[in-house]
């Protein structure tokens, strides 16, 4: 699974914090956004419980970033081109076609 954070973070304390939030093994992606809420991380977990200890850790870690929001993914049917089963494994790909037209509504 894994757990979605919006938070907020002087400006001037960004590239610091994000180099810092990048270094923790359960960091899958980390990004500075615009917005009131300007900056994104993505963390890989092992359980809903994880949330609040990762979450912990970082209000523990930098007191001056604001989670003001988060989200959980409890599964995945894809990850980066591969399905996947209910245990996570994968059971087959789909890659991209880049010449392909879009379809569906967007």
């Amino acid at each position: 699974m894994s757990a979605t954070f919006w938070a907020r973070a002087a400006p001037a304390d960004l590239p610091d914090l994000g180099h810092a939030l990048i270094r923790l093994p359960e960091t899958r992606n980390c990004a500075a956004i615009s917005g009131p809420n300007n900056l994104i991380l993505q963390a890989n977990l092992h359980s809903v419980a994880d949330v609040l200890r990762f979450e912990t850790h970082l209000a523990a870690a930098h007191p001056d970033l604001d989670i003001v929001e988060r989200v959980i993914t409890m599964r995945y049917e894809k990850l980066l081109g591969h399905l996947l089963d209910h245990h996570g494994r994968s059971i087959g790909t789909v890659p991209p076609d880049i010449w392909a037209e879009p379809c569906g509504d967007l």
